[in-house]
C-alpha cells in the first residue's frame, strides 16, 4: 500500500510539474512568436534587452533566500516564520529597486533609449517578484498542483492578449505594455489567494529580526550563487544589446528562447529533485541514483539532436525566414551544452542537498568570470556565435569543477559512458543529414537511429523506474 501511495505521489507531482512547465513554455513561445512576428527586429531587441536587465536585477534581489526557503520547509521548519521573513525581504528590496529605477528615469531620461520600457515593464516584474514567496511555500510543501495554478496565470494572459493583438493588427507598444503589466499583476493576486489557504499564511509581514538576520547569514553563500547565476543567464543578452545592435539581440534572443524551451525536461525535474535529494542526504550515507543522471544525459542528447535537424526547415517556415538560417550556427553551438546542463544540475542538487553552499559559490564565481571574460572577447569579434560559444565554454568549466569537487561514487567507465551519448547524437545527426537529402527523411532517420542505439544499449531499464518510485517515498 505504501509503495503504491509513493508511486502515485511521484507520478502526480511529475505530471503536474510537467503540465505547469508545458503551459508556461507553450504560452511563452506564443508571446515570443507574437512579438517577433508583430514588431520589427529593433523593437523586439529593445524589449528583450529590457527583460534581460530586469530579470537579472530581480534574480539578484532574491539573495538566494527563495531556494533556502524551499529547503527549510521541506525539512519541517516553521513555515509561517520563514514566510514572514522572506516576504518582508521581498517587499523592501523590490520597492527599493523600483524606486531607484523611477529616480533614474526622471533624473536621467535621455541616457538610455530603453528607459521608458525599463520603468513600465519593471512594474510588472515587481509584481512577479512579490509573488515568489507564495510560490516557494507551495514548492517546499510539494503542493505542485497549487504551484501550477500560481505559475501559469501571467503567461496565459500575456500569450492570449498578444495573440489577439497580433490577429487584430494592434501590436503597438502601449498595448503590449498593458498586456504585460496586467498579466503580471493577475499572477500576484492569484498567488496570494491560492497560497493562504494551503499554508495558513499570516496577514502580518512584521519580521522576526533574529530570524531575518539568521536567514540572510545562512543564505550568503547561496546569495553569491544566485547573483552569479543571474549574471550568467543574461549577461550575453545585455552585452549584445550594448555592443552590437538591437537587431542582433533579436536574432540571438530568439535562438536562446527556443534553446531554453527545449530544456523543458530539466525544468520539470529540477524542482522535484531538490526535496528528493534533501531527503536522500538527510541521513548518511546518502547516495543519489546514477541511473537518473544517465536518463537525463540521454534525454539532453536526444533533444539537442532534434533541435539541430529540425531547426532550419521548421524555423525558416514559421518565421518567414527571419530567424531560421541566420541562427543555425548559434543554435548548434548552444545545443552542444544541452547534455552538460543536465549533468551540472544533477551535481549542483547533490551539493545543495548536502549544504555545501560554499563549494557551489566558488564554482559559480569561476564560471561567471569565465563567461564574462569570454563574452567580452568573443561577442565583439564573432557576434552571436561568440556569445553562444562563451556559454558552451562556461558550461564545460562548470562540469569539470563540479565533477572534481563533488563526492559521487561512480565508476570511471560510467563517466565516459555518459559522455558518449552526446557523441552518438552528433553522429546520428551528421550521418542522417549527409546521406538523406530530403529534410523529412533525414530528420526521421536521425531520431530513429538514436532511439535504436538507446534501446540496444539497455541503459534504460524498467526496474530502475520502480527503484526511483521507492526512493521518492
Amino acid at each position: 500500500m505504501a509503495i503504491a501511495k509513493n508511486r502515485n505521489r511521484f507520478l502526480r507531482n511529475v505530471s503536474v510539474n510537467t503540465l505547469q512547465l508545458i503551459l508556461n513554455q507553450v504560452f511563452g513561445l506564443i508571446i515570443f512568436y507574437a512579438l517577433s512576428k508583430g514588431i520589427d527586429k529593433d523593437l523586439f531587441g529593445h524589449i528583450n534587452w529590457t527583460l534581460a536587465v530586469l530579470l537579472t536585477a530581480f534574480g539578484i534581489l532574491t539573495f538566494g533566500i527563495d531556494q533556502l526557503m524551499v529547503k527549510k520547509i521541506a525539512t519541517g521548519e516553521d513555515l509561517q516564520d520563514i514566510f514572514r521573513a522572506y516576504f518582508f525581504h521581498v517587499i523592501t528590496s523590490g520597492f527599493a529597486f523600483y524606486f531607484l529605477l523611477a529616480a533614474f528615469y526622471f533624473l536621467f531620461p535621455g541616457i538610455l533609449a530603453n528607459s521608458t520600457l525599463l520603468l513600465c515593464i519593471g512594474t510588472g516584474k515587481l509584481f512577479i517578484f512579490l509573488s515568489t514567496p507564495f510560490k516557494q511555500v507551495a514548492a517546499g510543501l510539494e503542493k505542485f498542483t497549487s504551484l501550477l495554478y500560481m505559475s501559469v496565470v501571467s503567461n496565459i494572459i500575456r500569450g492570449v492578449g498578444l495573440l489577439v493583438l497580433l490577429l487584430l493588427q494592434q501590436m503597438t507598444i502601449t498595448n503590449i505594455l498593458i498586456v504585460f503589466i496586467s498579466g503580471d499583476l493577475a499572477e500576484l493576486i492569484a498567488c496570494y489567494f491560492i497560497a493562504r489557504p494551503i499554508a495558513r499564511l499570516p496577514l502580518s509581514i512584521k519580521p522576526d529580526k533574529a530570524l531575518q538576520l539568521s536567514l540572510l547569514k545562512e543564505s550568503l553563500p547561496q546569495a553569491g550563487v544566485v547573483i552569479f547565476s543571474a549574471i550568467l543567464a543574461r549577461f550575453d543578452w545585455i552585452l549584445i544589446g550594448l555592443v552590437l545592435s538591437a537587431s542582433k539581440l533579436a536574432e540571438y534572443s530568439f535562438a536562446w528562447k527556443i534553446f531554453e524551451i527545449s530544456t523543458l525536461p530539466l525544468f520539470i525535474l529540477a524542482p522535484i529533485m531538490v526535496p528528493l535529494f534533501t531527503r536522500i542526504y538527510k541521513e548518511p550515507p546518502g547516495n543519489a541514483p546514477f541511473f537518473l543522471l544517465e536518463w537525463q544525459v540521454i534525454t539532453g542528447s536526444f533533444i539537442a539532436l532534434t533541435l539541430n535537424v529540425c531547426w532550419v526547415p521548421v524555423m525558416e517556415f514559421i518565421t518567414d525566414g527571419k530567424y531560421g538560417a541566420v541562427n543555425s550556427n548559434t543554435i548548434f553551438i548552444l545545443s552542444l551544452s544541452m547534455p552538460l546542463l543536465y549533468f551540472n544540475n544533477y551535481l549542483w542538487t547533490i551539493n545543495f542537498a548536502k549544504g555545501l553552499l560554499k563549494e557551489i559559490f566558488r564554482i559559480m564565481a569561476i564560471s561567471v568570470a569565465v563567461n564574462i571574460g569570454c563574452c567580452i572577447f568573443l561577442v565583439p569579434a564573432y557576434g552571436n556565435e561568440g556569445a553562444a560559444f562563451a556559454y558552451l565554454l562556461t558550461t564545460v568549466v562548470q562540469l569539470l569543477l563540479y565533477t572534481y569537487k563533488t563526492f559521487f561514487p561512480m565508476p570511471g567507465y560510467k563517466k565516459y559512458l555518459l559522455l558518449s551519448w552526446p557523441v552518438i547524437a552528433f553522429c546520428c545527426g551528421w550521418m542522417s543529414m549527409h546521406f538523406f537529402k530530403a529534410p523529412q527523411t533525414g530528420i526521421a532517420m536521425a531520431l530513429l537511429s538514436f532511439m535504436l542505439v538507446v534501446m540496444l544499449s539497455r541503459q534504460v531499464k524498467p526496474r530502475d523506474w520502480k527503484k526511483l518510485q521507492s526512493i521518492y517515498g
